[in-house]
């Protein structure tokens, strides 16, 4: 592919440049404009596939660690692991509609996020990562917006199956200060303990002229017992798995905000985080030995992420424009691996107690600008162009490492510091055919020097069939840029034959290599849904379906073996590279229902059903998800300073991988008796219950405590090809939060 950029890159540069000049042209006096208009992002977030939690919805639903367990109760939301694997299956991330966490993308203030990208990607699609959920405290946090399905697709790579926004507290007019600390008390002793404390400080430094908004946060769980699930395993499988890790956050963040005008407004945001990590025996396939033993307690994982960017807003008489700069690095600082390291994903042994540590180091460099115009032409609009460019660079000298081989046809590739160069330009109106008719199209064009150009049209409809019926339905083409360890021909991974595909004979070892001349996974998104709405009572009804294809795994087929000599004997070994595959279906049903059953009461309620998430090749899932998840919370707030919460989680069953894709698993099957497939052990049908309750003392106390899991209900993760026990349900807990403010 063609590292020259085409000539149109310059037309989606024309949206950037054209608001950074009318941002000086203006003059300081503009005001803001009489008439408040709907935008097409405004618009589109109103589709079905949109939810949002609140201010009030997260400080009632306090999370224990990061806001995954607040989105997880959002209309077609689950956690799942990287993959239908199991590996790591504890560091559960955000999975939109059965997409896989991969294709959730996850924004601060509507600044994309990737770190997660910075950790290696394994054999079957797995990292060691908790995801991109964690970088804000819960109490710095505004509201959580979830984009689902064709609404998501506006927002580029990586967003098949939706995005989550978090957007952010504003700075105060006046000067405010909160203190916040949490504790988790779990009832089961082989369970971490959580205790957090953070601050929160804003106000004016000039009067109307200039603000700042200052937080800090120390946030710590201790890891689970390596032994918690030990003695829920068969006897013919006693080798442990971990339970979930120790985790020890600490987060310091600032804005600066400066009112030029009424109308120009200049904000600075620099975010410092370390994600820390308590070792507790999880890895690739919890397989234990006396060295991983000796890590345990230990940090095996630090990440650091620094995050700055620079925003223009501008209101004009003839529209607004918003011009955005951002930095972001991770440093993932994690104990050095081997190409596979007994297995891959382990720190390697070298002999000492001490950790020798590699760092991993992805930078993103990212400019956007848009521009929003109101016109009228027949009809009402509201259009939007907009256009963005994006830099990723990779440094792992771990992941990005291709040695040569003797008898490989592939030369050594010693490029540790791939990079990606990005550019993007759209256009999308708002259209309002009639009062009760509006239609957002909208087109967009990405280029990458990767894959090259992918091409996104959308289009979005709401239309009010009555006072209190709406309908609105969207499609939209969707995609996902492979990630840079995918699409690297440095990139290479070892198995000695535990990982190899069933095309792999003679159960010798194989190479798993990077392949770049893969192309992007796409996805076809469609919803059609009805909303009701009169006097609080709210109900909606949603179908989607998605059409995935190209999706990207480790291949199946052997692409060249290689072939060796030592002490006389013959050997060989078998190369894979990451390929794409054939076709994937998602499909299913969302639906929401709230009743205010009186002015202190109002019960909520969203459920989720999938009819398919599934691979067409092999059958097996994308990710291992609940058949079908229903949510519900009954409110009562009997005066101003008592509030109750009361919610209900039941899941339905959970199916795993039934597909063998290697010689490991086409040799064991149900109970280790050594038939072909693997265990199929199901999750059946559980439920979840918590209850809570707030008072405010007074104008400046505040208190809460509640109940998690109340009839503690467990699940303990298994060792078992094959089985959908990936995970822990964590037990029965006592928790508290005090928030003091002034």
């Amino acid at each position: 592919m063609s590292n020259l950029t085409p000539p149109i890159f310059k037309l989606a540069l024309i949206p950037l440049l054209l608001s950074s000049y009318l941002s000086f042209a203006e003059e300081e006096t503009a005001t803001k404009l009489d008439d408040i208009y709907v935008t097409a992002e405004k618009q589109v977030k109103q589709s079905l596939g949109v939810s949002k939690l609140d201010t009030q919805d997260i400080e009632r639903k306090i999370p224990v660690n990061d806001i995954s367990e607040l989105v997880r109760t959002m209309p077609g939301v689950n956690l799942t692991g990287n993959t239908a694997s199991g590996q790591h299956g504890n560091k559960r991330q955000i999975d939109i509609r059965g997409m896989g966490p991969e294709n959730t993308l996850i924004m601060i203030d509507g600044r994309p996020v990737t770190s997660r990208n910075s950790a290696r990607m394994s054999w079957r699609g797995e990292r060691d990562t908790i995801g991109d959920s964690n970088w804000v405290p819960a109490a710095e946090i505004q509201f959580i917006e979830v984009i689902r399905g064709p609404a998501a697709a506006r927002y580029g790579s990586g967003a098949a199956g939706g995005v989550v926004n978090i957007v952010t507290k504003k700075v105060s007019n006046e000067f405010h200060g909160s203190i916040d600390a949490y504790m988790n008390l779990p009832a089961d002793h082989k369970e971490g303990d959580t205790n957090r404390i953070g601050f929160d400080l804003s106000g004016p430094l000039l009067k109307d002229k200039l603000s700042f908004r200052l937080y800090g946060n120390l946030n710590r769980t201790d890891a689970d017992s390596p032994y918690i699930n030990q003695r829920h395993l068969t006897m013919n499988n006693r080798s442990m798995v971990a339970g979930q890790e120790g985790l020890i956050n600490k987060d310091v963040g600032g804005r600066l905000v400066w009112r030029h005008s009424p109308a120009q407004t200049l904000t600075l945001d620099g975010h410092f985080s370390r994600q820390g990590n308590r070792y507790n025996g999880d890895g690739p396939n919890n397989m234990q030995t006396d060295y991983t033993q000796s890590l345990w307690g230990k940090e095996t994982r630090r990440l650091y992420r620094q995050s700055f960017a620079l925003t223009h807003e501008g209101i004009w008489d003839w529209g607004d424009t918003k011009l955005v700069a951002q930095y972001d690095k991770t440093t993932n600082s994690h104990c050095s691996e081997a190409l596979a390291g007994g297995p891959e994903g382990l720190c390697q042994n070298l002999g000492t107690e001490n950790i020798s540590y590699t760092d991993s180091i992805l930078t993103t460099k990212r400019f956007t600008g848009e521009v929003h115009i109101p016109f009228e032409f027949g009809v009402s609009h509201v259009l939007t162009m907009g256009a963005e460019y994006q830099h990723d660079k990779l440094n792992d000298p771990d992941g990005l490492r291709r040695m040569y081989l003797p008898g490989a046809i592939y030369p050594a590739a010693d490029n540790h510091t791939p990079s990606l160069s990005s550019w993007a330009g759209y256009v999308e109106d708002n259209i309002s055919l009639t009062d009760k008719l509006k239609l957002v199209p909208m087109l967009r064009y990405d280029h990458n020097n990767k894959t090259g150009g992918n091409v996104s049209p959308a289009l979005n409809m709401a239309w009010q069939l009555h006072p209190n019926w709406l309908l609105k339905g969207g499609i939209a083409r969707a995609y996902k840029v492979p990630n840079l360890y995918q699409s690297t021909d440095s990139y290479m991974l070892y198995s000695r034959g535990n990982g190899c595909a069933t095309s792999s004979g003679g159960g010798r070892g194989c190479y798993l290599i990077g392949n770049s001349n893969l192309k992007p996974e796409t996805s076809i998104n469609k919803e059609l849904g009805f909303e009701f709405n009169q006097n609080g009572y709210l109900a909606s009804l949603a179908y989607f379906r998605n059409d995935y294809k190209n999706k990207i795994e480790a291949g199946r087929q052997i692409v060249f073996t290689g072939s060796t000599v030592k002490d006389g004997k013959s050997g060989g070994y078998d190369y894979f590279e990451w390929t794409n595959t054939r076709k994937a279906v998602v499909e299913g049903l969302e639906g929401h229902l709230t009743l205010p059953l009186s002015a202190k009461l109002k019960w909520v309620n969203n459920f989720t059903y999938m009819f398919n998430s599934k691979n067409k090749e092999t059958g097996n899932p994308l990710s291992v998800i609940p058949k079908y998840t229903v949510n519900s919370s009954l409110s009562w707030t009997p005066t101003e300073k008592w509030d109750t919460l009361l919610t209900y989680t039941y899941y339905g069953r959970q199916k795993p991988r039934t597909v063998p894709v290697n010689p490991v698993e086409a040799g064991r099957g149900k109970g280790g008796q050594g038939s072909i497939g693997l265990s199929g052990e199901e999750i059946g049908r559980y439920g979840i219950w918590g209850i809570s309750a707030g008072y405010a003392v007074n104008k400046n106390i505040h208190v809460r405590a509640g109940m998690s899991n109340i009839f503690n209900k467990r699940i303990y993760a298994s060792t078992l090809l094959g089985t959908a026990y990936t995970y822990n349900e964590r037990g029965r807990a006592v928790w508290g939060n005090m928030k003091v403010s002034f």
